[in-house]
């Protein structure tokens, strides 16, 4: 039984699985997987109003081309970096955002056993620009695709090009101060910028997170998080995606693998009586499902303590919020989803057993599917001195480091 510590270690950003020399229930969620993505993103010309923004996110995106010859270097670049000489405080959030992870090592890790087709499909998201398409498969012709040094361009992940430029034209929201939209002065760097309500809109984050309702299970897609805000209280206030994810418009993006923005989005209410202890915990501030997406599992624990204030093991109770879902053999089904929509609430009961001390909590593991099972599959039948398998290990080790403990609470029986 784990017992909470205090603890907080970098996360690790979910990706697709392997698709060679695999058990054939993870070559199954490969596979479902990226039929549900095909269809999501051939369908996401992601709602917006704006007839110059039609098609913006058909995916894969399309080259840049060329910039005007009159551009400077910087004006003309694609990295991230180029974009931080005039938009430093933009950069320096989104390096702190697993945006910036994207490319991370156990998503190269599959990368490298892939054919490019296949490659391309997972940098759809992870990494969209073509030109990152480009570069990671020079890179593997180099033998160098491993290192993020010889990636180029790739290793940037979801940067700053992949949501704001299109042919060389850049797109942001309308002018802050004064809500001005539309195409800004041309004569300004980088031939200025379109602005549109686009950019506020939940719908531009709906390519990358919902899956089509084609491929559910139990009537839910896998990816199911822009329909979940849809049906929320927060999409009927006209809170979108944004406003909790990039407050003020800072590139943050924080979610479950962030402990505060955890914390900012429940309520938990502990309570002790003669027989026990009640723990409830609420989603109150959630705009989807909490958790959105198979991959964290969540557990509400209280275990009693010894009179050296010391857990107790055989006195321990849980409740699991996931959603689970397994192949049978033949198709995906769901096990279980006990997850927590918009305004429900969990409750944990436990008996003081004898004892007069107890402490209860929340245990957040971001990564529990790909470290138990994902990532166990893709090592199985891999050599495990090659390079894939060895960003996949790595990945897995920061898998199964990186839960964190909420709402740590030791209660006295009155």
């Amino acid at each position: 039984m784990f017992f909470p510590v205090a603890r907080r270690t970098a996360p690790v950003t979910p990706m697709r699985a392997h698709r060679a020399r695999l058990p054939f229930p993870v070559l199954a969620l490969v596979a479902f997987i990226a039929l549900a993505a095909a269809i999501a993103l051939a369908t996401a010309v992601a709602g917006s109003a704006d007839a110059r923004l039609s098609g913006y996110w058909n995916l894969p995106l399309a080259p840049q081309g060329d910039a005007p010859a009159a551009w400077s270097d910087p004006e003309r670049a694609l990295a991230p970096e180029a974009c931080g000489q005039c938009h430093a405080e933009k950069l320096a959030e989104w390096r702190t955002s697993l945006h910036a992870r994207a490319f991370s090592p156990g998503l190269v890790g599959q990368l490298l056993t892939y054919d490019p087709a296949q490659t391309a499909a997972c940098m759809e998201c992870h990494a969209p620009l073509a030109e990152q398409r480009d570069a990671f498969e020079q890179a593997r012709r180099r033998g160098n695709a491993h290192l993020p040094a010889g990636q180029g361009l790739a290793a940037a992940g979801n940067s700053c090009a992949g949501c704001h430029l299109r042919g060389h034209r850049r797109h942001g929201p309308p002018q802050r101060v004064t809500g001005t939209a539309g195409q800004s002065d041309e004569a300004g760097p980088h031939g200025g910028v379109y602005r549109t309500a686009y950019f506020e809109d939940s719908a531009f984050c709906s390519a990358c997170h919902q899956f089509p309702q084609e491929s559910a299970i139990n009537g839910k897609p896998l990816q199911n998080t822009f329909a979940e805000w849809q049906a929320s209280p927060q999409a009927a206030r006209g809170i979108a995606c944004q406003g909790c994810h990039m407050p003020d418009r800072r590139h943050l993006w924080r979610g479950i693998h962030d402990p505060d923005m955890v914390t900012s989005g429940l309520t938990a209410d502990v309570r002790q009586t003669a027989d026990g202890i009640r723990f409830a915990l609420t989603n109150s501030g959630v705009g989807h499902a909490f958790p959105t997406y198979v991959t964290p599992r969540v557990e509400m624990r209280a275990v009693a303590l010894d009179g050296d204030g010391r857990p107790v093991p055989e006195t321990a109770v849980r409740h699991v919020i996931q959603r689970v879902v397994a192949w049978t053999g033949e198709a995906w089904t769901e096990r279980s989803d006990t997850r927590l929509l918009p305004g429900e609430t969990a409750t944990l009961l436990f008996r003081w057993q004898g004892y007069g001390r107890a402490r209860v909590w929340l245990e957040v593991w971001p990564d529990d599917y790909y470290d138990r099972q994902v990532y166990d599959g893709l090592l199985t039948g891999m050599d495990a001195g090659s390079i894939p398998a060895q960003l996949i290990a790595e990945a897995d080790r920061a898998a199964r480091t990186s839960n964190y403990s909420l709402f740590v609470t030791e209660a006295t029986k009155p």
